[in-house]
């Protein structure tokens, strides 16, 4: 009886091996694990699109509204993020400086900020929060925020996420939410994911969602769609501007766990 048992989660043991390392393998830098994960959550918002609604529900009362909106919590989350993007781009910038003059170079350098992972920061803050996220999506995307729709008190149809209106609309997706995950993928590069800095960001950029929602600026899936975009972003500009520097993203390193799988 235990060798009829064994036999088929032998052969399942084995399928999830030969899966597993193939969800790791990058496309553009980009593990497929992370693209498969994000078309997933697209079109669970397009085929359940109530969620959006169930979850902003929580933090609206029928007759008062969205009531966390212009408390001093949600104003210092708020104002927090302008203040934390300047104030950390330009500290970047100055250990860059440092660095040069010092001629720190490598391990030696603070941070382990070197000119290419300065470049790729402010690449993807031009590029994800402010081009994309910003510019693109919510110029012209059209979807109404949560305090406009219908449903919570507005005025205005309610429009499921990845459904393009051409209205007035700046909900999809959240440039505040954007801007904090930007502060993760700082976190993440010159601490790594370990680091107790990039749990803070993680910390921050989950309450800076919270406050967004709880505010009725933003739905759930404006909050994480712009976190996806932000991380496949990064993940993308490290494979381009970091391959000289990461050993997880050099050729020859890819090579070299393939020869010894």
């Amino acid at each position: 009886m235990l060798d009829l048992l064994n036999g088929p989660w032998g052969f399942m043991r084995e399928r999830t091996k030969r899966w597993l390392p193939s969800l790791r393998e990058p496309v553009a830098g980009i593990p497929i694990g992370w693209l498969l994960l994000f078309l997933a959550f697209a079109n669970l918002m397009l085929a359940f699109p109530g969620i959006d609604l169930a979850v902003a529900g929580w933090f609206y009362t029928p007759g008062a509204g969205f009531e966390a909106l212009g408390t001093p919590w949600e104003r210092l989350l708020y104002h927090s993020v302008e203040v934390l993007m300047v104030a950390g781009n330009l500290a970047l910038i100055l250990v860059w400086v440092l660095n040069r003059r010092q001629r720190r170079r490598g391990a030696a350098a603070l941070l382990g900020l070197s000119g290419r992972k300065l470049a790729l920061l402010l690449c993807l803050l031009a590029l994800l929060p402010g081009l994309v996220v910003n510019q693109i999506f919510k110029e012209h995307w059209g979807r109404a925020r949560p305090v406009q729709v219908s449903a919570l008190g507005g005025d205005r149809p309610f429009t499921p996420a990845f459904v393009h209106t051409g209205a007035r609309g700046g909900s999809f997706c959240s440039g505040h939410v954007a801007a904090a995950a930007y502060l993760i993928a700082v976190a993440h590069l010159l601490g790594g994911p370990r680091s107790g800095w990039f749990i803070a960001a993680v910390l921050y950029t989950a309450l800076v969602g919270l406050a967004r929602m709880a505010a009725g600026g933003h739905f759930l899936s404006d909050v994480l769609a712009s976190m996806f975009l932000v991380l496949l972003g990064y993940l993308l500009l490290r494979h381009l501007f970091c391959r000289a520097e990461d050993p997880e993203t050099r050729p020859d390193a890819a090579n070299g766990e393939r020869q010894l799988r």
